[in-house]
């Protein structure tokens, strides 16, 4: 045996990825948004009751995924943003301004992220569906219709080919009401 001691190299990652998948789907009228439960690291399931679906107005749900800490933290100061404006204004935050707002909160914390990829839906003040996709930096874009997590790669072309078929020739494209029946597509 050696009695020489070797330099060790000690590595820290504050971040992990906890799985999952949330999307969106914004229409004319309506936001379809949902995400999985299952929290997970590598092969081993944390626990099967980890919501990613989190109420913040009645018209206005935020999915988070990434990191679960970070998610949930995140969540709660967002929640916490938008008590504070009903105090102050007598009235909720509208979906637009609640976008602008995660946006804001994001890039505050550039250079120590939160590590979560979030994806707000709702009604906006006109009455339209809205899907808003952001990324851990605070970059947000409105889309008809976003995957984030895990299955990601596998649901986002199903959505651009089934439930969105003209997102590449419009930026925005608003479904009718004949279009309803997106849960069909998962069944």
């Amino acid at each position: 045996m050696d009695s020489i001691a070797h330099p060790t190299q000690r590595q820290f990652s504050p971040y992990s990825d906890n799985g999952g998948t949330i999307l969106a789907i914004a229409g004319a009228d309506f936001t379809v948004i949902a995400g999985d439960t299952r929290q997970s690291e590598g092969y081993s399931i944390q626990t099967r009751y980890a919501p990613k679906v989190f109420p913040l107005t009645d018209r206005a749900v935020l999915a988070v995924n990434g990191f679960a800490a970070d998610g949930n933290m995140f969540v709660k100061k967002v929640k916490q943003r938008l008590e504070w404006y009903r105090h102050a204004h007598s009235k909720d935050m509208p979906l637009r301004a609640i976008a602008r707002l995660i946006q804001t909160m994001l890039y505050a914390r550039r250079f120590f992220p939160f590590y979560v990829y979030n994806i707000l839906g709702g009604i906006e003040e006109d009455g339209t569906g809205a899907v808003y996709s952001f990324d851990p930096v605070g970059s947000y874009e409105r889309e008809a219709c976003r995957a984030a997590g895990a299955a990601q790669s596998l649901v986002q072309p199903f959505l651009d080919n089934q439930a969105c078929p003209f997102i590449h020739t419009s930026p925005f494209v608003v479904l009718t009401v004949d279009n309803r029946d997106i849960a069909d597509l998962f069944q």
